[in-house]
């Protein structure tokens, strides 16, 4: 159940929509079982749990929208493959973009502000981002394995992008997380291990 749910169907657009102050239910959208889902030119304030939340889905787009205090997470994923680019979340009480249980997911062109971690990957997930903007996030990227019968963490490569805060937080564990060509203002903390800066601006 959410606000808006797409369930079971394929070749679906939705674009120049505002979803605002869901109260009954987690979700404000939610895509389970679906492929080629196009979402463009969307705002999401408020969500009671997650703005977007995706399961078991596949060729799913968003692009050009806009997420603002998700009381849980910005965007979900759940054994799901998803492009994301243009994309500015601000403000999520949990993860900006959540990519777990077998997930791949690209993310470009896109602005992740004052969340409390950034980006989550887990539990055999894959993310590959390029021209990130990552600012003052309590935790900038982390990788980690939550769920046993997935085997494993997750895998986190960033790349052309740049993170801003007092202390850059990021933290890996039975994961790996590389960042290359990419520009760091502020103090770097790293916990755990395979976390990788390479070639820093």
């Amino acid at each position: 159940t959410s606000m808006l749910s797409i369930h079971n169907t394929k070749n679906i657009k939705l674009s120049n929509i505002n979803f605002s102050q869901n109260h009954d239910y987690d979700d404000m959208l939610h895509i389970i079982y679906s492929s080629n889902v196009y979402l463009e030119n969307l705002i999401f304030n408020n969500a009671f749990g997650d703005a977007i939340d995706i399961d078991i889905s596949n060729n799913i787009f968003i692009e050009n929208t806009k997420i603002f205090n998700s009381k849980n997470d910005g965007i979900d994923l759940m054994e799901s493959d998803v492009t994301i680019k243009n994309v500015k979340i601000l403000g999520s009480n949990d993860k900006a973009i959540s990519i777990g249980e077998s997930s791949n997911a690209k993310i470009i062109l896109s602005e992740l502000e004052r969340n409390n971690i950034a980006i989550a990957v887990k539990d055999g997930s894959k993310v590959n981002m390029d021209k990130i903007n990552f600012i003052n996030n309590s935790v900038q990227v982390s990788a980690y394995k939550k769920n046993l019968q997935y085997g494993k963490g997750g895998e986190a490569y960033i790349s052309n992008s740049n993170f801003t805060n007092n202390k850059n937080s990021f933290s890996s564990k039975d994961s790996t997380i590389t960042i290359e060509n990419s520009k760091l203002i502020g103090q770097i903390n790293l916990k755990g291990e395979n976390i990788n800066v390479i070639n820093r601006k």
